[in-house]
């Protein structure tokens, strides 16, 4: 389905009801004998070519709102054109403005490229001051009607410019990718990020999750979409989780307290180290004039102290399903590419392994490298240099997914902090916990402050965060590494996607009809009603009827299958 199979809606905010019948019956008359008028006073319904418009009237700012929030709206017209005074329409428009910035949510703010300002009479300093004004505040088009004669009046001459002005934001544009981009959070965010994409697999249609155009992956994101990507689904990934047959994902165990997380190397390395600081730090200084220093001695046996694990093992582990048959370890072999971010530790900078200065890299090793989070993991070596956890330098890539030609962004973000409503929670939890809450709130506030500048700036490209509810935030961020709340944690993210796609569904309906992708939560409904009900979790529980059925998609590499 396009946007096509269905009317176009105009909302109409003016200075009268004769203005808005002005307008109406300028299009009418310049559409000439290839359109036609539906019924309807406020609503009629105008064709021409092959547009169909719906032009609602809202003539209170409350309804106006109210529409915008409630219905996919494809162009604001403000009508300030007048013949006395210019600037006491224009504060209407300036309040309707003000209303739809006051979102709280900037994925909810209806984008101003789509607001067409109308205008009347010549240039003059005050006209030029206005537009200028609405410029400087994102609006799209401000049209002019020099020859405006009053309200009522019908001038069909404006009025097919005005339609062939309008034609460019009506039209279907060209739509640009969809790229998925999922953020970092631990074990605990691995989980979150897996119920997410549970919810939107059984949302989105034109294949779901394996659907997007490209995908962005950061440390624990890098874990989730690089198996997607490959073609694997989101059901074979929790189900070889929760220990359930019928995937093609080899059993994943994600507990780190294991012999082999141990990083042997790195403590046998650092006690070789450890006589050199010795002799350096005690002996040494005990004979020479300048004596001991406890500050140095300090100073040098912490650089003995290494992280106490590696990634190796989750490394094999995402090797063994990524070379299996018909899947694939080369970045260069994927038909929908795959971006992982990492953090040269020695440089400060952000590497996208699988760019194109990147892309030689297997991508198990990528991902070990974008999860090597100091201190629990040791640094990743890879060709004479080493990273660590992308989510030190970014929170999400989904700048970089708008620059390789996004114009629809979902971004799954576990790495929130828990808001404590007891003043002193937070005091008396201990050192690490505090420390794990500071970094969220840092990475956060990060993200939101970018992605929140970045859409004023880009509003032709539609961005959707899903984030875990505060409830769910503690859980989640008590310990970041507990490998045991898994079904817990499927099943809060589930039913706060399914909350939010439901929230925003008048927007996400239109902006996925512009990529060909249609939104049926009925599905997600069934789920989220039998995971609200369930007092005793399971795997089945993420399936409509209880039964578990895996789906089971083409793998990028495999054989067509003869018909």
């Amino acid at each position: 389905m396009t946007t096509g199979d269905r009317p176009k809606r105009i909302l109409y905010h003016g200075p009268s009801p004769e203005h808005f019948d002005g307008f109406v019956r300028s299009l009418v008359g310049a559409a000439g004998s290839g359109g036609s008028l539906g019924e309807g006073a406020r609503k009629p319904t105008l064709a021409w070519a092959d547009l169909s418009c719906c032009l609602v009237n809202h003539p209170e700012l409350r309804e106006l709102v109210a529409d915008l929030h409630e219905n996919y709206v494809n162009l604001l017209v403000i009508d300030l054109r007048c013949v006395d005074d210019l600037c006491h329409h224009a504060e209407r428009a300036f309040a309707i403005l003000d209303a739809l910035d006051a979102v709280p949510d900037i994925e909810d703010r209806f984008g101003f490229h789509r607001i067409v300002v109308l205008v009347s009479g010549g240039q003059t300093a005050t006209t030029d001051e206005l537009i200028r004004q609405l410029g400087s505040r994102g609006v799209g088009r401000v049209f002019r009607h020099e020859d405006f004669q009053g309200p009522g009046v019908t001038d069909v001459a404006w009025g097919a410019r005005f339609l062939e002005d309008a034609q460019k934001i009506l039209r279907d544009r060209e739509p640009g990718g969809r790229a998925l981009c999922a953020a970092g959070g631990g074990i605990t965010g691995i989980f979150f990020e897996l119920g997410v994409m549970k919810c939107l697999d059984d949302a989105l249609g034109a294949g779901g999750v394996n659907g997007f155009d490209m995908y962005f992956g950061i440390s624990a994101g890098a874990v989730v979409t690089a198996p997607i990507a490959v073609g694997y689904s989101v059901d074979e990934f929790m189900a070889s989780i929760a220990g359930v047959r019928g995937g093609r994902v080899p059993p994943i165990d994600l507990r780190l307290f294991r012999l082999g997380h141990l990083d042997l190397p790195g403590f046998l390395r650092r006690m070789t180290a450890a006589a050199k600081t010795a002799w350096n730090g005690v002996v040494r200084p005990l004979g020479a004039d300048h004596g001991f220093s406890h500050e140095q001695v300090l100073s040098d046996y912490s650089d003995l102290v290494p992280p106490p694990f590696r990634a190796d093992r989750f490394e094999a582990t995402l090797r063994s399903a990524l070379t299996a048959p018909g899947a694939t370890n080369d970045f260069r072999r994927l038909k929908r590419p795959l971006y992982i971010g990492a953090t040269d530790q020695d440089e400060r900078s952000h590497v996208l392994f699988g760019d194109e200065a990147h892309d030689t890299v297997p991508i198990s090793k990528a991902i070990q490298a974008s999860l090597s989070i100091n201190p629990a993991f040791s640094a990743t070596a890879i060709r004479g240099r080493y990273y660590e956890d992308g989510a030190i330098t970014r929170t999400s890539n989904f700048v970089e997914a708008m620059r390789r030609g996004a114009t629809l962004i979902f971004v799954i973000d576990p790495f929130l902090p828990y808001v404590a409503r007891t003043p002193g929670f937070n005091d008396l939890r201990g050192v690490l916990y505090n420390i794990d809450q500071d970094v969220r709130t840092i990475s956060y506030t990060r993200y939101e402050t970018t992605r929140n500048w970045v859409l004023r700036k880009r509003p032709d490209v539609s961005c959707y965060t899903f984030v875990p509810g505060n409830r769910q935030r503690r859980l989640i961020s008590q310990n970041p590494m507990d490998h045991r709340p898994y079904l817990e944690i499927w099943r809060g993210a589930y039913l706060s996607t399914f909350k939010r796609l439901s929230h925003l569904r008048h927007r996400l309906e239109g902006d996925l009809r512009v990529h060909g992708v249609r939104l049926d939560l009925a599905r997600a409904e069934s789920v989220a009603a039998r995971l609200e009900a369930s007092a005793t979790l399971s795997f089945a529980d993420f399936f409509p009827d209880g039964r578990v059925d895996i789906r089971r998609p083409p793998l990028v590499n495999d054989a067509p299958r003869s018909t």
